[in-house]
């Protein structure tokens, strides 16, 4: 862990946020936000996120005035990961680095999770006074190439938290297509959304996947070793320890030793074992597991990781996703793990919660 005092008073805080998120309300709790971060002495600058993923151009260009002590972020993974990597670009330009603090309001908030910091405006002042405390950890970062047939990269990405493909990717589509039905139908949006909406996405999947067996085979190779891989649902690589908010499926990950795991599922049912045995608070071990027959799951770890899927029969397209949202869907994939690359704020205690 990386500690530190109370940063200079001088220095502004860039608060980056979305003010027309979640209905509105986003502007009164930003407001909310700005007034806590003021009584805190930590100088805080409101900076608007910016439509079409203008943020980080924008947001690098404004921390190269190198009058910064810290980004904070106000929002879901999509607003960390646009905070982050403009850190990152900011200081591959210019050589000018700050850490991210977390004002988390995501429904799965794996990142502020994994080191102890809680989602909502209720955990606001709470989660203000750990940046005021200026307490810094590594995270390491994961980059992630999209390969074409000849293994030439189509698209490259950073990711902060997992990325995925197969059954989670396909859960991620359902939700985001459901989500947009909910927010054009206000009396639905009032009960129907967070973790109702990934929880109804995540069952009619599974229950589409028992009847159309969608799975894959796949070559899967982790810092030079390779392993071939039939009847695949899912495919995740972690760097959080947390997945989706509850789950755990390797309790020895670390954020920051320069490894990602890898978890393989065969089918529902491998899928729904992994689901109840990886519940961050579910009381059933592999032990128990083992009894019923379920086999104790291996999650191999690597700094490289390379992936070639080869779809089955009547499968159109294997989904992917990257930190909770849809990306590029290919045969070939590289990912990386770029060792100590983001500098976070977190409790003096960290731990997942």
């Amino acid at each position: 862990m990386i500690s530190s005092a109370h940063v200079a008073n001088g220095r502004r805080s860039l608060l980056v946020a979305n003010p027309t998120a979640r209905s509105g309300k986003a502007k009164r709790y930003i407001d909310k936000a700005m007034e806590a971060l003021e009584a805190s002495r930590l100088q805080p600058e409101f900076f608007a996120t910016l439509p079409d993923g203008a943020t980080v151009e924008a947001l690098a260009e404004r921390l190269e005035k190198d009058d910064a002590a810290r980004v904070i972020y106000m929002g879901g993974d999509g607003t960390f990961a646009e905070a982050a990597k403009a850190i990152i670009l900011a200081r591959e330009r210019s050589g000018i680095d700050v850490p991210l603090g977390m004002l988390p309001m995501g429904t799965a908030n794996d990142q502020g999770r994994s080191f102890g910091v809680v989602a909502g405006v209720k955990a606001l002042d709470r989660n203000v006074e750990i940046i005021a405390a200026g307490i810094e950890q590594w995270l390491d970062v994961g980059r992630i190439e999209a390969l074409d047939d000849n293994g030439d990269p189509v698209a490259t990405d950073l990711w902060f938290d997992s990325c995925g493909v197969g059954l989670s990717a396909r859960i991620l589509f359902q939700r985001n297509r459901d989500r947009e039905f909910v927010e054009r139908v206000p009396l639905v949006r009032r009960v129907y959304r967070d973790k109702l909406v990934y929880t109804s996405a995540a069952l009619r999947s599974l229950l589409s996947g028992l009847v159309t067996r969608q799975s894959f085979a796949a070559e899967l190779s982790i810092d030079g070793e390779t392993t071939e891989l039939t009847g695949v649902t899912d495919l995740l690589v972690q760097g959080t320890i947390l997945y989706a908010g509850d789950w755990i499926f390797d309790d020895t990950a670390k954020p920051d030793d320069g490894r990602f795991e890898v978890v393989v599922l065969r089918g529902t049912a491998d899928w729904a074992a992994a689901a109840i045995g990886g519940h961050k608070r579910n009381p059933v071990t592999d032990d128990d597991l083992e009894v019923l027959g379920v086999p104790r799951r291996e999650v191999p770890k690597g700094k490289t990781i390379e992936l070639r899927l080869f779809k089955s029969a009547g499968l159109d397209v294997i989904p992917a996703q990257i930190d909770g949202e849809e990306w590029i869907s290919t045969n070939h994939y590289r990912i990386e793990n770029l060792f100590h690359h983001l500098r976070i704020i977190v409790p003096e205690d960290p731990h997942w919660v």
